[in-house]
């Protein structure tokens, strides 16, 4: 059964909802380094608060593998949480096998308008195992369940998947909206520009063969392009290769040749071999050289294909984009998109970084009305979700939507 839609729940005034949210954002020292996933869920908590509901907050940090990790407590996101929501936060620490008496007697003397957090799902081993006494257990603290973590609802675990037997499921107000900008893909503008980079050819095959067809064009960087180079008889050197998926990209290559769309591999690209750094031919690269970037020549290219575009879809940096040397391609693939009028949707991640302060989020009710503001995009959409987001393109059912 397909999720309604939050709008779709009323009377929910003294109800408890409990909201599965996506809490899994990078904490150095403590501290929260990058708050955008916990932003996305502040629509349909102030929605639930606005209704005066009884809110009850789930979710997971890291993999502590069903063991407590206390480095990988959700108590940081608590406090950050306060901070955006100007609202008091109440956190149930206790998490067993099977969910403790803790949380069972907060929820059950919650007031409306309380909200409740449960410490880190994964602390138990059940979350991952999608284990229904557990999803029961979650179940059996509300009335009615939410999921506004759309970054994880390609996985099948027990607060996405399991606990929805038990409860009636509804979509968030940002987990909509993911949804609906993505499924706007499958009825593109033309030109359609699909750019593919990063590491995982395996999790980017099931996109790039959806959208043979599709697309007018594919655009590959990124340790994608190393295995369609290797396909056609490149030498690649030392750079990164599945050899695993090789035989994907040979047929993949084969594809397109009998359809209208495009896939463009780098004509030239920045290599390092030891502390030197070339930019070589795509076909002349040694077997000393790692291909970390594509080159000026390609991004040039790129560039003129996206400026024809009228929708673009981009998931995964072009190059080694954490070393300053090599993210040049990354880089100002970002910049030609922030100059483009097309539809624009970005995958999380690496990539989504580029991004993140052009794009409307909602502000805390304490913030600040000071200080220069960045132009915002209506035209751009930055997923929270990497590998749910790439799941949804291609065409497969998402535990936590289905």
């Amino acid at each position: 059964m397909k999720l309604k839609p939050l709008t779709a729940l009323k009377n929910i005034t003294g109800q408890r909802i409990f909201v599965r949210c996506d809490f899994d954002v990078p904490v150095k020292n403590g501290r929260i380094t990058d708050d955008s996933r916990l932003k996305s869920c502040l629509p349909t908590v102030q929605y639930l608060l606005k209704n005066k509901a009884r809110i009850i907050l789930a979710g997971h940090l890291g993999r502590p593998e069903g063991q407590i990790v206390p480095e990988l407590s959700l108590l940081p996101i608590k406090k950050q949480l306060e901070k955006l929501l100007g609202h008091k936060v109440i956190f149930v620490t206790q998490m067993e096998n099977y969910l403790g008496s803790a949380a069972k007697e907060a929820t059950r003397n919650m007031r409306a308008g309380e909200i409740i957090m449960l410490e880190n799902l994964r602390f138990s081993e059940r979350e991952e195992l999608n284990c229904r006494r557990f999803g029961r257990d979650l179940a059996s603290l509300a009335k009615y369940y939410i999921n506004e973590a759309f970054a994880v609802s390609h996985r099948a675990a027990a607060s996405v998947s399991a606990i929805r037997e038990y409860l009636p499921g509804y979509a968030g107000l940002h987990l909509s909206e993911e949804i609906a900008k993505l499924s706007a893909a499958q009825k593109p503008s033309h030109p359609l520009a699909l750019i593919i980079g990063g590491a995982k050819i395996e999790t980017k095959l099931p996109v790039i063969k959806k959208f043979i067809g599709l697309a007018d064009y594919i655009l590959v960087g990124g340790g994608v392009a190393n295995d369609f180079f290797k396909a056609i008889g490149y030498e690649v050197g030392q750079s990164l290769v599945d050899e695993e998926y090789i035989k994907d990209a040979s047929s993949i290559l084969e594809r397109v040749t009998q359809a209208k769309t495009k896939l463009i591999l780098p004509v030239d690209v920045k290599v390092a071999a030891g502390r030197k750094i070339a930019v070589k031919e795509s076909h002349n690269v040694s077997s000393k050289e790692m291909i970390l970037d594509i080159g000026p020549k390609t991004i040039k290219f790129y560039e003129e294909l996206i400026k024809k575009s009228k929708m673009i879809i981009w998931n995964g940096p072009m190059g080694k984009f954490e070393d300053p040397k090599f993210s040049r391609g990354t880089k100002l693939t970002a910049q030609t998109l922030l100059k483009s009028q097309a539809k624009i949707l970005v995958g999380g991640g690496e990539t989504g970084e580029l991004f993140k302060s052009k794009v409307k989020r909602p502000a805390s009710p304490n913030a600040s009305q000071g200080g220069q503001k960045s132009k915002l995009r209506k035209n751009l959409f930055v997923s929270v979700g990497g590998g749910a987001m790439l799941e949804f393109l291609a065409g497969k059912k998402l535990p936590g939507l289905e």
